[in-house]
């Protein structure tokens, strides 16, 4: 039995994945379950360990992580992230940590230095890599290895979610689109160019090996994730549908591959698409200073 803790309880990411492994219906029911859970909010943190049937309502994450096998960085806002994993992370425990990993490229690096110390399994993830859209457009990229670019287009801001300042920072959706981009493209960077004017923020990226891809984030954009593929022979559109299928293949590479090494959400890929939205946040700045 692989037991879980969930560090964070605001996210409706508590849900989608807590719901996956506690349900009654789960495919994960005498494998794996989530036994602790931890939050900020007291009051919602019992709710939701209430309806999700988990045992234990934490009042640290030291106490949280006691006797689990696994640690769910999932708090909203990444701005959470970094303590709660750190702990995690000095305890020995494989942690996974929720979109964004960071909001920042310093803790970032800490978190990733933390784990090659102690040799502990860390990795951090969009859904959206593992998104059904994502998977047709790697396999075309593997068939026609000519391809020209790729065009990933997200939000630079959430609209719909209330006032929270931290709801315009270009990490709350921009995580979700470059972790797609390089996921398609891969992270071997050579030169990243941001370009930012009153509606759009058009980021092009060099690769090593001398093509460039472009990430383009719209402000005041309703939530949406879309792909350009460009190839020799044509080029094609494909928007991924936001239907949450994708929790259950992010948990089937948590609970089947990570632990016993998968590669196939390189920390170094992680690092990158953190480093890239630092570069962005950074020159989104200054240009608003001006």
């Amino acid at each position: 039995m692989i037991r879980i803790a969930f560090l964070g309880s605001d996210s409706t990411h508590t849900e989608a994945f807590g719901k996956r492994i506690n349900g009654t219906d789960s495919p994960w029911k005498g494998t794996a379950r989530v036994e602790a859970i931890h939050g900020t909010d007291r009051a919602q943190t019992e709710r939701k360990a209430a309806e999700l049937g988990i045992a234990r309502v934490a009042n640290t994450v030291q106490e949280a992580i006691q006797g689990v096998d696994l640690a769910m960085v999932i708090g909203r806002f990444g701005e959470s992230h970094f303590a709660p994993a750190s702990e995690a992370l000095a305890a020995g425990i494989p942690t996974f940590v929720d979109k964004p990993f960071t909001v920042n490229l310093a803790e970032a690096m800490k978190l990733a230095d933390l784990a090659r110390v102690k040799k502990v399994p860390l990795v951090s993830s969009s859904p959206l890599r593992f998104a059904h859209e994502v998977l047709v457009l790697k396999e075309r990229m593997s068939v026609a290895k000519d391809w020209l670019s790729v065009v990933v287009t997200v939000p630079a801001n959430c609209t719909d979610l209330g006032p929270d300042p931290r709801l315009r920072s270009v990490y709350f959706y921009g995580i979700h689109g470059i972790e797609v981009l390089l996921d398609l493209v891969g992270h071997a960077i050579k030169n990243v160019e941001v370009h930012r004017t009153q509606s759009v923020i058009t980021t092009h990226i060099t690769l090593a090996d001398g093509r460039t891809v472009v990430f383009q984030l719209v402000r005041d954009m309703a939530e949406a994730y879309a792909v350009d593929l460009h190839l020799r022979t044509g080029s094609e559109r494909m928007a991924i549908e936001l239907d949450g299928s994708y929790y259950s293949d992010v948990l089937e590479f948590l609970l089947r591959g990570f632990r016993v090494g998968s590669d196939r959400v390189p920390l170094d890929s992680t690092m990158a698409a953190i480093a890239i939205l630092d570069t962005i946040e950074r020159a989104d700045r200054r240009e608003a200073d001006r």
